[in-house]
């Protein structure tokens, strides 16, 4: 689970184009921590085309129902990602994670679920005034949702010993062989492990014996690399903190990524053909004093790579970090504790601030695994 930057701070714009709109309230100013919903009293923006200066970065769609289809631009060189939100039916306060699509560009959204539906804009944190405007129409209703996606598992060969978690510094020859002769229980157990995950999602797990689907399928890979994160001096504030009678354990690692590099996740799952890595050597002990609970035994082994396949699954399709503790939280060191899965939790974002990562939690944005499948896959 890769350091995710690039979280664009909630600020205000400037006027919206038509006035009369803007005194209604074209929207609302959502920031970190607030407790008050943004969602209240805002005037949906009319499905006219025309491209509107936004003061704010929510917007509201109105309602709309299932069938429909909207298509929507953000524009602006401060525009990061976009995401659809639906007005969430368990609490007034909240809206849920519906979807999204690119900044600075057209994409068509298909409605599955009849309700209020939002537009949330994340910008770059770096910029002080950002500035955006939002176009809105009746979209192309030939655009078509898929009703899966298929995710192919494959493993490099020495996926458990090219460094894998064969440990460079005290490991032996004995202990090589036994990795090795593992390998194809702990490759058996990773995809047991992944289907039982998603067996009551529109996300199919194929192994690397199974054929391929007629149509495009995401790609998981295993791979023996170990990783090391590109800035070292960057404090992780969802890791524990570096202990100082162990100062030779604290090098930073990359334990898995959307590829490429530096890709979030796929906003809206727009792409049926991605690809996402887990480095398997990131998790392996240098000496007896830096072993991680990883490979304490088979099952660890298979717990643990599971469990980061399937957040960097989750990626794959659009699913954001969130707070509590379950598969899309950030912190690599919680996924192999125990048995997680997807759960409702508070959308986390992230950036770096005076050199560390911090987490921001914004309230208002709730991330449902249960309602986002239903949002971003057909039911036809």
């Amino acid at each position: 689970m890769r350091e995710r930057r690039g979280y664009g701070r909630a600020l205000a714009l400037g006027a919206c184009s038509a006035a009369t709109l803007c005194v209604l309230s074209c929207g609302a100013l959502l920031n970190p921590g607030e407790t008050e919903s943004p969602f209240r009293g805002l005037t949906p923006v009319p499905l006219d085309g025309t491209a509107r200066t936004l003061r704010a970065n929510v917007a509201s769609l109105g309602e709309l129902s299932a069938g429909d289809v909207v298509r929507v631009r953000v524009s602006g060189s401060n525009v990061q990602a976009v995401l659809l939100l639906l007005a969430d039916s368990r609490d007034a306060e909240v809206a849920a994670l519906a979807g999204g699509g690119p900044a600075n560009a057209f994409f068509d959204y298909s409605v599955q679920i009849t309700g209020t539906y939002f537009v949330f804009i994340q910008f770059d944190a770096a910029v002080d005034a950002p500035r955006a405007t939002l176009e809105a129409a009746p979209g192309d209703t030939a655009a078509t949702t898929p009703a899966q996606q298929y995710v192919r598992v494959s493993f490099a060969d020495d996926f458990l010993t090219g460094p894998g978690l064969f440990d460079p510094v005290d490991g032996t020859e004995s202990d090589r062989e036994l990795l090795d002769s593992l390998s194809p229980l702990v490759l058996t157990g990773i995809v047991e492990r992944l289907r039982i995950i998603f067996e009551n999602s529109p996300i199919v797990i194929l192994g690397p014996d199974d054929p391929a689907p007629d149509g495009p399928f995401s790609e998981l890979t295993y791979l023996p690399d170990r990783v090391e994160a590109d800035n070292q001096s960057i404090v992780d504030a969802a890791l524990p903190p570096a202990d100082p009678t162990r100062p030779q354990c604290q090098t930073r690692v990359v334990f898995g990524e959307v590829l490429p590099s530096g890709t979030l996740q796929d906003t809206g799952n727009r792409v049926h053909d991605d690809q996402a890595v887990v480095y398997v050597g990131s998790f392996q002990g240098r000496g007896r004093e830096c072993w991680t609970s990883a490979v304490n035994s088979m099952d660890s082994m298979v717990l643990t790579l599971a469990q980061t396949g399937a957040h960097e699954i989750g990626h794959l399709v659009g699913l954001y970090h969130v707070e509590q503790i379950d598969l899309m939280n950030r912190s690599a060191t919680l996924a192999f504790l125990r048995e997680l899965g997807l759960a409702r939790g508070q959308i986390q974002l992230e950036r770096v601030i005076n050199g560390a990562v911090v987490g921001e939690v914004f309230p208002a944005i709730v991330q449902d695994p249960d309602v986002y499948f239903q949002t971003v896959f057909s039911v036809n």
